[in-house]
């Protein structure tokens, strides 16, 4: 059974017309029936400028501590066999996050900028030792350091959407045979993406998307650690139905040889056809 409970009262202060401050301050508890219970305090402040009725800016710092207790899979199945191995000494996992951001709108670009650190406590991860391979629940304490950076564009009938993000992590699996991780340090320590949206006609949408990323390595990952994938479609709106969508689309992963989770085939093309309707 799980228990969670979060105030967080919000605060305005006006300077003028065009100028705001907004602070969250407050907390989440959280228990379980069979877990030690939790309290993650939570604070924002955030400045908002309003530049004309159609463009504004956003600056905040906010800091917030979130709790979880481990799931079946990791805590209450066997530890000696099967693929995924339980560790039945697992406890609460934590995360405590700092992060200051900026975000600019405007009636034809947004920008949207931050940087964050976050320490991971007791995080459940798969990992694998030397001479199995076979994923066993372990915790691990994290720390992680990151860079966002989102901006589109958009004109009449086109818009286009870049990011690229930054991550770096410092872990301590407190074991000293610890060779990798399936899923916490399977990360990207870079990435890129670039997408367009064009509307050729009001009945006619094409979308592109497309991401790289240099993956950090692992010691069980055959095959390339940067990869670049791309994703196209098309999608018709007749105007005799209201709210039906008819697309196609394409999934190309130009290398295919790279492996998302290590020692996993990559996944090859991938063709979609068909329709959506809403009501």
């Amino acid at each position: 059974k799980y228990f969670k409970f979060s105030l967080l009262p919000e605060f305005h202060v006006d300077f003028d017309n065009d100028e705001s401050i907004v602070m969250q301050v407050g907390a989440s508890w959280d228990d379980t029936n069979r877990n030690s219970s939790e309290l993650s305090p939570i604070f924002r402040i955030e400045r908002l400028k309003t530049y004309d009725k159609s463009s504004f800016s956003k600056t905040y710092l906010g800091y917030s501590e979130t709790s979880q207790v481990v799931g079946y899979s990791a805590i209450g199945g066997s530890e000696t066999g099967g693929l995924f191995r339980s560790n039945h000494s697992l406890d609460r996992e934590t995360s405590k996050t700092i992060e200051l951001g900026h975000f600019i709108d405007s009636k034809e670009w947004t920008i949207d900028s931050c940087f964050f650190y976050r320490w991971d406590d007791d995080l459940t991860d798969w990992t694998y030792f030397v001479g199995d391979v076979n994923r066993t629940a372990n915790p691990v304490d994290i720390e992680t350091l990151g860079f966002e950076l989102i901006a589109s564009r958009k004109w009449k009938t086109f818009e286009t959407i870049a990011s690229y993000t930054y991550l770096k992590k410092k872990e301590d699996y407190k074991k000293t045979d610890f060779v990798g991780s399936f899923y916490a340090l399977n990360y990207p320590e870079q990435r890129i993406t670039l997408g367009f949206i064009w509307n050729p006609m009001d009945f006619i949408e094409i979308r592109a998307d497309n991401e790289w990323r240099e993956q950090r390595e692992n010691e069980i990952r055959k095959g390339p650690d940067r990869a670049f994938n791309s994703h196209f479609a098309a999608s018709y709106y007749p105007a005799q139905i209201e709210d039906l969508e008819l697309f196609i689309a394409y999934d190309k992963p130009w290398d295919e040889d790279f492996q998302d989770i290590p020692g996993t085939p990559g996944r090859g093309d991938q063709f979609s056809l068909g329709g959506t309707y809403s009501w």
